[in-house]
């Protein structure tokens, strides 16, 4: 007689249809993994290989005033000591701290984070150089950024001319 082996067959369909739901399963628990709800939480895909160097090594805010318009003057075009070296680099760096901007400021040691309204700060990105690659703004998030704050600055560059080319969003978070 032919013996026959049903629970050979069987036990390995099973086994194999098994290990394709745990698989799917992992890809998407993975693919969903960053995604939220609300002003969009989401890590943004693709991350160029970049990493921010030591500007970004003290990423403290101290406890000041937002910078405000400070009085036309001849000299210095109408800006702060602080904005002037925002602006003495090429490119303007930004951090974008839950809904707050935050303007960098370079230092001897370490780059400081200094308060900011949208309208200073695109006042001030229409005076940005620019490097060798046309970024005029370097926008840096913390992992409390919110995407409609990004969304907003970059509406807001849009209407003084300086289109998403000039930008330079980093996706890694900055501590």
């Amino acid at each position: 007689m032919q013996a026959k082996r049903p629970g050979f067959m069987k036990n390995t369909a099973r086994a194999a249809s098994g290990g394709v739901i745990v698989i799917a399963a992992f890809l998407a628990l993975m693919l969903f993994r960053g995604t939220g709800t609300g002003d969009g939480d989401a890590e943004a895909p693709g991350t160029p290989d970049t990493s921010p160097g030591e500007t970004l090594a003290s990423t403290e805010t101290p406890a000041t005033t937002p910078l405000a318009p400070p009085a036309e003057s001849d000299s210095t075009g109408g800006l702060t000591p602080d904005e002037q070296k925002a602006l003495s680099g090429k490119v303007l760096g930004v951090l974008i701290d839950e809904h707050s901007y935050l303007l960098e400021v370079p230092s001897d040691d370490k780059a400081v984070f200094k308060p900011i309204s949208l309208e200073r700060l695109t006042e001030l990105a229409k005076r940005a150089e620019g490097d060798s690659n046309g970024i005029k703004v370097r926008v840096l998030r913390r992992e409390s950024a919110r995407m409609g704050a990004t969304f907003k600055l970059q509406e807001a560059l849009a209407s003084v001319k300086i289109g998403e080319d000039a930008l330079y969003i980093p996706a890694e978070f900055v501590p």
